[in-house]
């Protein structure tokens, strides 16, 4: 099939572009290369040649997707049979500190999708969503009939597109897969998650900062997140599903920190919980792994130093050791 991803040559885009690639379909890559006012160039930019290369796409479209006759462009020349979208801020105080902007990338743009996906005749689109939209877990492992009561414009946004796809494939001729992912982590990413600013704060001054030790979240390797947004893509038993995509067992902060400390050193400082973000926990995965028939297989112990192997080997280390330490 020919498969368009936006968002192709991000984190989880290149990943997954990769695998299908493999699987023999044809790919094409929308990307901006948005740097989220946050990333130097000596960051983001050989990471970006890293997920390039990775993602091996047959086409690549340069542009934004709020631009709405770049994307039509795009579809006109490309003709997708699946569209799987994950050209979205990647961080929720990302969005707090950039709020219109980042409504126009998550709200405005995925109308302008949407649109392009019925004029085109598009089968399928593979929308990406977030554990945010659940807001403060309610219940152990929440699955995905929980009630979502976001309290973060990241989450809100998010689950404003999952509205936003739903009403629009009832309305037409359209299949949805919604994909909730959590704490994602590993290769090719830039400092901006929980772990790999673990990494950062030991490399820079030898200290690992915790907040809210014992708080737990479902850290999700990317290869494994990739896996269940390619099936997403392809099987047929995920016709307008909503699904969780992760792990599907939930980690404590503290133990996550250990694995950087054992791989990096430095100082383990405690501090209480961020009160921006919500309470989370493990997500309960059954209903990808069981309708889908994909198992994840990476656990911390082995995703946290297969990352930081991958990060000691960039060039941008040096640089890395020496910038001042900052929350994203």
């Amino acid at each position: 099939m020919k498969i368009l991803i936006l968002g192709g040559h991000g984190f989880i885009g290149s990943h997954t572009s990769s695998k299908l690639k493999a699987l023999g379909h044809t790919i094409g890559v929308v990307d901006c290369y948005h740097q989220y006012y946050t990333f130097p160039d000596w960051e983001y930019n050989p990471v970006l040649a890293q997920r390039i290369a990775l993602a091996n796409a047959d086409q690549v479209f340069k542009g934004r997707i709020e631009d709405q006759l770049f994307i039509n462009s795009v579809f006109n020349d490309f003709k997708p049979d699946v569209v799987i979208h994950v050209a979205t801020y990647p961080n929720a105080k990302m969005v707090h500190r950039n709020p219109v902007d980042a409504a126009n990338n998550m709200v405005s743009a995925t109308a302008n999708i949407l649109l392009n996906c019925t004029q085109h005749h598009v089968k399928r689109l593979v929308f990406a969503s977030s554990s945010m939209v659940y807001g403060e877990f309610k219940t152990a492992a929440p699955d995905e009939t929980a009630d979502c009561d976001p309290l973060t414009l990241y989450g809100s946004y998010k689950l404003q597109g999952e509205r936003m796809v739903k009403i629009w494939a009832q309305d037409h001729d359209l299949e949805y897969v919604i994909m909730r992912p959590s704490a994602l982590y590993g290769t090719r990413d830039m400092v901006v998650r929980v772990i790999s600013q673990m990494a950062a704060g030991s490399l820079r001054n030898g200290a690992i900062t915790v907040q809210g030790p014992d708080n737990r979240l479902d850290f999700s390797f990317v290869e494994d997140v990739a896996g269940y947004f390619t099936e997403a893509a392809l099987n047929p038993a995920a016709v307008n599903q909503i699904f969780n995509c992760t792990r599907g067992r939930g980690r404590t902060i503290l133990e996550a920190a250990e694995l950087v400390q054992q791989r990096l050193g430095g100082k383990i400082i405690i501090k209480p919980h961020d009160a921006f973000y919500p309470n989370r926990d493990t997500l309960n995965s059954d209903k990808i792994k069981q309708m889908l028939d994909y198992q994840p297989v990476w656990d911390i112990e082995q995703g946290i130093p297969a990352y930081l192997d991958w990060l000691l080997e960039q060039k941008f280390i040096d640089q890395l050791r020496d910038t001042i330490p900052q929350t994203v």
